[in-house]
This record gives structure tokens, sequence and C-alpha cells, in this order.
């Protein structure tokens, strides 16, 4: 089996750098070759998030290819991209799968929430938003804008942890808690998630709370899944690492009543497909999941994978870059 790497550069679109937090996405794309056969993966680690950086994960890929250490051992976007390349190799993505859910994202604030940005949104079923970033007036009036302008469509509000309770609670002031799918992980206490949801009568979606592997984070889950409150778990792919690390910690959230929303970290569209094909063999993976990314790189590594009607198709796995590997 011989193993290639890639190295590109995906430049993000000038108006979406301060969210993503990088001008470009460095990506290495890893190939494995069996005669006949070839899989794909991408390691794109993304500064901020992961605590890995890219120059590590070429040299663990390499490593690893030399027998010099465990799958188990890697850092978490190193496995990730390693074991799609493994699981492509033997099959995964070749085959259509049923289309995946995708909420729609809107990352601007209300000053940007103008008639062409709701325009982007018609027809949305879900919506994800970002609070904690603005002044609470404006989140107010941005959420009730958003609920006004789109009354089909439920909303996501993720904070980041930005949030005390009294702040969050304070935003959430008047609106019609029907609208809120969930909030997610939106308190800087996560342990006063509980207190969230009674308080408000929303439900609670874990994200940083997941990728915590502490006792006291583990305490928490079960602690919330206890109370009932706790909708869904978001799994960022590349944080968690292995696409079979990623369908344990779904089985997890399985057995804590909690759906599991597959999210990626700005990856291009290649892993926004393998999401897709991911969610197909996920039996508690049927929410709109937070991979409608695609629009906010200027270039991709194959097709974008952009929603349409609320659904990214399952076609069979594209190559990314396609003419790189001939």
């Amino acid at each position: 089996m011989n193993l290639e790497m890639l190295r590109v550069s995906l430049p993000v679109l000038t108006q979406a750098r301060q969210l993503v937090g990088v001008d470009a996405r460095e990506i290495i794309f890893v190939a494995m070759r069996d005669q006949e056969r070839i899989g794909f993966g991408e390691c794109a680690p993304l500064p901020g998030l992961h605590t890995e950086s890219l120059e590590f994960c070429m040299e663990s890929i390499e490593n690893w290819s030399n027998g010099l250490c465990e799958m188990k051992s890697l850092a978490p976007s190193a496995a990730f991209a390693l074991s799609c390349a493994m699981e492509t190799l033997n099959g995964f993505g070749a085959r259509p799968v049923a289309p995946a859910k995708v909420a729609y994202f809107f990352p601007g604030t209300f000053a940007q929430c103008d008639q062409s940005a709701i325009d982007s949104l018609c027809g949305a079923k879900v919506v994800k938003i970002k609070f904690g970033r603005d002044s609470e007036s404006n989140e107010r009036a941005l959420l009730s804008r958003l609920c006004n302008s789109l009354p089909a469509a439920k909303f996501r509000i993720d904070a980041n942890r930005l949030l005390s309770r009294d702040e969050c609670v304070a935003r959430l002031q008047g609106v019609d808690a029907s609208r809120i799918e969930y909030l997610e992980d939106p308190l800087r206490d996560p342990s006063q998630l509980g207190l969230l949801a009674k308080s408000t009568g929303i439900a609670i979606a874990l994200d940083e709370t997941i990728v915590d592997q502490s006792a006291q984070a583990h305490a928490l889950r079960e602690s919330l899944a206890h109370e009932g409150c706790v909708a869904a778990w978001i799994l960022r792919m590349s944080l968690i690492g292995s696409l079979d690390a990623i369908r344990a910690v779904a089985a997890d959230a399985a057995r804590l009543s909690a759906d599991a929303v597959l999210s990626t970290a700005y990856e291009s569209s290649y892993s926004l497909r393998v999401a897709v094909h991911l969610a197909a063999s996920i039996p508690n993976a049927t929410r709109a999941h937070g991979i409608g990314t695609a629009s906010l790189l200027a270039q991709d590594s194959c097709e974008p994978a952009i929603a349409r009607d609320g659904f990214i198709d399952g076609a069979p796995l594209p190559i990314p870059f396609a003419e790189a590997w001939l």
C-alpha cells in the first residue's frame, strides 16, 4: 500500500475570514493506493480550534505510514484523514446514499442581515446563527428579523460558550421557544445548561462539552441526559478522530437519548460529502447537519457541496483535486 500527500491552500471569502479565523484553509489531502484501488482523506486542522498543526500532522501521517505509530496515537485531524482514506479505499462512499438534511448558516450580525441575506435563506427549514459577538439588543433584533422573515424556519443559536446564563436568557426574552430548535453550548459555565433549559423552555445541544473528555464533562453529559434537556450532540468530525471514533460517539449520544449532528471545521467540500455518507450509516443522525459551509470558500477541492432545498445530495464521493493524482 502506497501513501501520498498533497498540500493545498484554499482561500476563504473575504467576508467570511473573521468568522473562519484564517484567510485560507491549509489542507493536506491523503491518498492511499493498493493496486487499482485508491482512497482519499482530508486533514485540515484549524488554528484556534485544533491543537495540532498541519506540519505536525504531516509528520505524524508519515510516521504512521512507516509503521512508527498507531492510528489511535494520532492527532484527531490526522486520524480523521487517514481513516477516510482507508475506508474509501475499501469502498466507503462508492455508492449513492440518501441525501443529508443541512442546516442553513447565517454567519453575520444584525447589521449584515439585509434583504439579500434573508433571500439567501428562503426555503430553509433550519437556520443556524451566532450569538455572543454583538450587543444584546442587536442579537435580539437579529433573531426577531429572521423569525419574522422566515416563518417556516426553526433556529439553532450557537454562542460557543461566550455567554453567562443571564446574558443568554436576556437575549431570548419574549422569543417564541417553539421557533428555537436548540441552544448550542452557549454558556461559559456549562454546569448551568440544565438551568438554562428550564428557564427558557428550549432544548440544549452539546458541542464543546462533547469534545471535552474530562471526568467532569462526562458526568455533566450523564446528568443533562437524566434531566432530559439535551436534543443533540454536535460531532465535529475532525475534532473527534477516525470515522469509527465518530460512530462510537454517535452511539454514546443515542445511549443518552440524543441525536447526532455532524459538523465540520470549514474543511473543503470533500469532507462535507464524507459527512453525507457517514450520516447515512448512523441511525440517530436524522436532524439537519452543520455542513452547509461550502459557500465560505473561494476555491474548493471538488464540486462544491451546496445545499439545494435543504439537502446535500448523496452522490458517490468525488476525487479531490482529481488531476493531481493522475
